[in-house]
This record gives structure tokens, sequence and C-alpha cells, in this order.
């Protein structure tokens, strides 16, 4: 999921009359705190017509994110709070009494990045060593060992190594070679025709003249506009996103005897051992086997001083943020101005942030977890939780259109669900980690190395499935098909997400919803096609597997409807995902709350009963600026998520309580016909 935050709404004005709960809650105590947030209510608005803009009107109008973080939002909000609180704790390991040696490091790394004089002083010498590599490629051979020794330090140049449980047999690891990242990230900003992608292509092409001419690379434009067009044959041969989300799509199992010749033009085998896969290992995988043919045949048709220039431009946007400024500062004109939208700069201690999160994400955590997370938050979080999974697992048994058969494989893929709250019970070992207060460059290229040797030993290993791959810091949260894991990490436990002293209405609202879409993922158009220990197996029946095409159609349908604007429709099939994991996951933390109510009725508070704040607490986690820039539209384009406000549109409208709550009938904006409301879960 996305990056979300909780705070909720409001107070009802333009309602018609609603019927309210009993004040029954007078005898079982006093009534609690809602906990919406009135202000952030746009009265002028009725939620039957556009309830989005009832929940978090106000919101949108007061709320101003700093014009260093295009795309603002209640979740961009929150992770800034936690950073900002992180900020504070690693300057004060900066002043001494540390405790542990991850907290040396991390104060190491964090003064090393902070420290601007010392990384203008020392110029591109930090990455000298590097460039006089890239100088000396002469042959194909050459070019493909400099791409694998970047790849081993964390830097992948269009060709990557994902290491993941076998989807044919779990209990083990896999290294799956797969497509990658380009200079700009999506393969449209070289290919399309719209406007919006050719004037990215023409300041990109200004970028990477000033790159490779800051350098002191000679004929620098004509260069840069064959860098360029490597690059879009590149992105031509690229899957698209829609290609490489279809289960199975992607599995072309290699040997390792056949791993040398798998690729005209290109030696996985001597790639594997560039990036120090052990010879021991034995099960491989070439997710895009047309993609890497492509960049084969391009190795031998490409001169070397074209790739040359390209591994020079990638290194050193790669590395801008720790050289001196005028790198800083054309990445910083180029990446977040132009690319994303950003007026200004990001402070430098935010950056270091991220530079911390990034190298040792899971120590940072630790730190977090120690001060910042209270262990009764967990606890009663765990509630929610607990009646989330027991409302899904009615859900299933309760279904109208899933066999018996099909049932017994969801449940039991239900059972064998592993999720996590709060923190990992293990983080990563950075023993071998060298830092210093005064080297930039070498403790974030050393910390990306370890990190890449952390996947690469897993093939050495069964698989983990207690494993976390987000910091217990983020705003955000997982499902991964291969595990049959979810992670909700501790940053959500807090306000507005989740609030201790409030109704529990906007906590199923926010927390509780949370929980049960990462669950839905599991059984999402990808992860229902896959069992309970990740393996990629069928088991529905024949009959329920197309029952559920035709309900996730329906979803696909409704949002393709959705216009960021005139003319920029969404893509239903590359939000498919996320919309059945939004419509099912509401409806499962409609039904928990409902469960935790134990038959009572909820309390009216500030004028909301218990539906509408549960409601309300959902809709608050998606407040977030509107989308009008070209940058932003072309974002959410690309985004496998729907644009927040079609979130909760797209959610509320398929749900039968919503309308029975807001009592919205034919002709309200957010009315959909009963036969239109999409269920699958």
């Amino acid at each position: 999921m996305r990056r979300l935050v909780l705070c909720s709404a409001l107070f009802c004005t333009g309602l018609v009359a609603l019927s309210v709960a009993s004040n029954e809650p007078a005898a079982r105590g006093a009534v609690p705190r809602s906990g919406v947030a009135i202000n952030d209510l746009d009265r002028s608005v009725r939620p039957q017509d556009d309830f989005y803009q009832f929940a978090v009107g106000g919101w949108i109008k007061r709320v101003k994110g700093p014009a260093y973080m295009p795309g603002w939002s209640a979740g961009r909000e929150l992770q800034l709070n936690v950073y900002e609180a992180l900020d504070k704790d690693v300057r004060d390991l900066m002043k001494g009494g540390r405790a542990t040696g991850n907290e040396h490091k991390l104060a190491d790394i964090y003064a090393s990045y902070i420290h601007v004089e010392q990384i203008d002083r020392l110029g591109l010498t930090p990455i000298a060593p590097y460039l006089a590599t890239f100088d000396a490629a002469k042959s194909p051979a050459d070019i493909a060992d400099a791409i694998a020794m970047l790849s081993a330090q964390g830097l992948d140049l269009g060709i990557g190594t994902w290491v993941h449980p076998d989807d044919e047999d779990p209990s083990r690891y896999l290294a799956d070679f797969v497509q990658s990242d380009l200079g700009l990230s999506e393969r449209d900003y070289y290919l399309s025709d719209e406007p919006r992608f050719a004037t990215i292509r023409d300041a990109y092409r200004g970028h990477v003249t000033r790159v490779l001419s800051l350098s002191g690379v000679a004929d620098a434009d004509t260069l840069a506009r064959k860098v360029i067009a490597l690059e879009t044959r590149l992105a031509k041969a690229q899957w698209t996103p829609v290609a490489t989300r279809v289960p199975g799509a992607t599995a072309h199992r290699v040997s390792r005897k056949a791993l040398a010749e798998a690729v005209p033009g290109l030696d996985m085998a001597r790639f594997a051992q560039g990036i120090g896969i052990p010879a021991t290992a034995e099960h491989f995988n070439i997710s895009q086997p047309d993609y890497f043919a492509t960049y084969g045949k391009l190795l031998a048709e490409v001169p070397a001083p074209v790739w040359r220039a390209y591994l020079r431009v990638r290194l050193i946007d790669h590395l801008a943020r720790f050289l001196p400024q005028p790198y800083r500062d054309e990445a910083d004109r180029f990446f977040s101005g132009t690319l994303y939208g950003a007026t200004a700069s990001r402070p430098r201690w935010l950056r270091a942030m991220g530079v911390l999160e990034d190298s040792m994400g899971d120590a940072l955590g630790q730190l977090y977890v120690q001060k910042h997370v209270p262990p009764e938050a967990q606890a009663r979080a765990r509630v929610v939780l607990d009646n989330v999974i027991a409302s899904f697992r009615q859900r299933i048994a309760a279904s109208d259109w899933l066999s018996d058969t099909s049932k017994q494989g969801a449940l039991a893929k239900l059972d064998q669900l592993v999720i996590r709250m709060g923190a990992p019970g293990h983080i990563r070992d950075y023993g071998r980690l060298v830092t210093a207060p005064d080297d930039a460059v070498g403790n974030w290229m050393r910390a990306r190395t370890l990190l890449a040797r952390f996947e690469i030993e897993k093939l050495s290993r069964p698989v983990d499935r207690e494993e976390w791959t987000m910091s217990p810091q983020s705003v955000n949260g997982y499902y991964s098909v291969s595990r049959n894991q979810v992670v909700l990490p501790a940053a959500l436990l807090q306000a507005p997400y989740f609030q201790a002293d409030a109704d529990d209405a906007v906590n199923y609202g926010g927390l509780g919803f949370f929980i049960a879409h990462e669950l839905s993922h599991a059984f999402d158009r990808a992860g229902s096609q896959y069992d309970g220990e990740g393996k990629r197996v069928e088991w529905m029946t024949p009959a329920d597997r197309a029952e559920f095409e035709r309900r996730a159609h329906a979803i696909v349908v409704q949002f393709d409807d959705y216009a960021v604007s005139p003319g920029h429709h969404l893509n239903g099939e590359l939000t498919i995902g996320e919309n059945i994991a939004d419509t099912s996951g509401l409806a499962i933390a409609y039904d928990a709350y409902q469960r935790s109510l134990q038959g009572h009725h909820a309390p009216v508070i500030e004028g909301f009963t218990g539906d509408q704040r549960f409601y309300l607490g959902f809709a608050r986690t998606w407040a977030s600026e509107p989308i009008v820039t070209q940058a932003a539209i072309t974002h959410a384009l690309a985004d496998t998520h729907a644009p927040d406000r079609f979130r909760v549109t797209g959610a509320v409208s398929n749900q039968d309580a919503f309308h029975r709550a807001y009592r919205v009938k034919e002709g309200d904006g957010e009315f959909r016909a009963p036969d239109k409301r999409a269920r699958i879960w």
C-alpha cells in the first residue's frame, strides 16, 4: 500500500435527517473522544454527492505542503513527522554517549552527509576509481563487467537481480534476473508522443549533456543524444507494468549449466559471478528474456564510448547528493524540479534521513521503536488485527459465489498467513559495515554493497518467512506473495491512524482498513493464484476463477471511467490489484468494526453515528492535495495505485453499508446501483 495516514473528519451539515444510534453507551461509561477533526470537513458539500470532498475538503483548503515535496498528503505529513523525530535522535547520537555500534555508524553516515563543505572540497576524487574503470572498458565484456560491478554495489543499470522465494518451491530462494529502471523511471518518457513526455525528454537530454560536461567529457551534447538513443532502444524492449504483473508471465527458469548461453551477447554466468552469486547456487530465472536479448544485442552494437558515457551519467546521478554542489544542483533541478514538480530543494537533514533509511534502515528502525513506540499501542492495535482476521474468515465462509472447494483453499491460505506488526524480531547484522564521519561516498557505497551481499547470501540459506523488507519507521505496509506475509510497521500505530484514546470507529476505518487491505492482497488477482506457502498454484475451481475475473473486470471498468484530468483516464488494469484490496479491505474492516461492538450500539459523537465515523476515518487516511500539474498527472497515470480521491470514491461507492450510513440514494453523486457494486471478498 502506498503511504497513508489517518486523522479523520467532521461535522455534518447538508445531510438528510440521519437515523442515529441509541444512547446505550451512556450506560457503559463516558462517551469517548470521536477521533474526528471538525476542521477537516468541507461543509459546503453533501457527503452523498462527493464524500471525499466532504471528508477532507477542509484539510485540502487548510494544509499546504512544503514546496520541496509535491503531492503532499496525509501520509507524507506523518512520514515527515517521523523523520523529524528521528533527525533529533540521530543528532543526539552525534553529541556523544552512543550506546551501540549501530548507533555509532548511523551518526557517522549522517555526519559525513550533512558536512557539505568536506564533500565540496573532495570534488570527484571519491568516484575517480569508478570513472577509471569505465574509461578502461573497451569490449562488450568489459562493459558488462562494469555493469555487474555497479549492480553488486546497489546500482542497477537496466538489469538487476531479485532474490526471492521460488514460487515453484517456496522453501528455497531463486536468483531472478529482472529488467530495472533506466535513467528515467517510466518507459513512456522515452516512447510516448504526448507533449508532456516530449518535454521531459528534451529536459533530460539537457541534463545528460550537463552531467557529462561537468565531469569533463568532450562533445557532451553528441554523446548525450547517443546515450538517450541507447536508453530508448532498451525502453522499447522493456515489458509494461501490466505485463510484468501477470502471475507466471515472468517465469523463465534457467539452469546454471545453461546460464552462460541463455542471453546472446551477455554472459549471464559471468554477470552472476560479477555480482557475487556463489558457484553453488543452482536456481535462476530470467524474467523478461526478450528484453535481456535486446540488452545483449546492444552491448555488441553500441560503441563502447557511448556505453562509457552511460555508465558515467548513471553513476553521477546515483551519487549526486554525495558530490559537490554543481552536481547536487543539477540533479535537483532536473529530478526534483522538472520530473517531480518541486519548486524548492529538500532540506539537507531530510535527505540525510533518506540516506540512513536506504543504508541502515533496520538500525534506524530499532532506534525509532525504542524511543517512539509505546508497547500499549501495539497491544490495543492487536485487538483490531484479530477482529479483522476473524471477519475475513467469516466473509470467506459466507461467500455466495465461492464453491466449498475454493472456500477451503482460501481458508487454508488465510490460516498460513504470517502477519507481523510493529518491528521485526531481529534486524540485519551491520557488523561488517565500515563507516567514517568524513567519507560520504564511501559510507554509501559500502552500505549498499553490504545490503546487496545480504540479498545474495540468501541463496545459501532456507527461506526466512519472518524477514521484513520494510523498516518499522515507514508509514506503509505490504503483502509478500512469495512468503504469504503481511507486515505492518510501527509507524502506523500512532495518531491519527490509530488513536488509543479515541472511539474505535475511526481506528477501524484507519488502521483496520489498512490491515484488511494488506490481507486482501493475498486474494487479489495475483495473490489468489498462490497458495499459503507462496507456491503458484490454482486453488479455485475453474468456474470460481471465471466468476472472480468477471467481478474483477467490473472494478477495472469502474476505474477506467475515472479521469485525473480531461482526456487522462486511469488504467483500471494497472491499478486492479490495489482497487480489489481497497474495495474488499473496506468491507472487511467494516465487519471487523461491527464485531468489535459485540452487539452494542455505537455512540453518536459530534453528530455522527459509528458507521459514519468509520467511513470518515477511512477517507481521512487519503487526504491529499489536488492533482493539477503535468508532473502530478504523469505520475498519477503511471502509478499502480489510483489517486487518493478515486480510492475513496471507488471503495465507498461499492459498499452497501456506506449507502445506508449516509442514506445515499439514486441521483446522488456517490450512488452506485446495487447490481453495479463490486463485491469480491
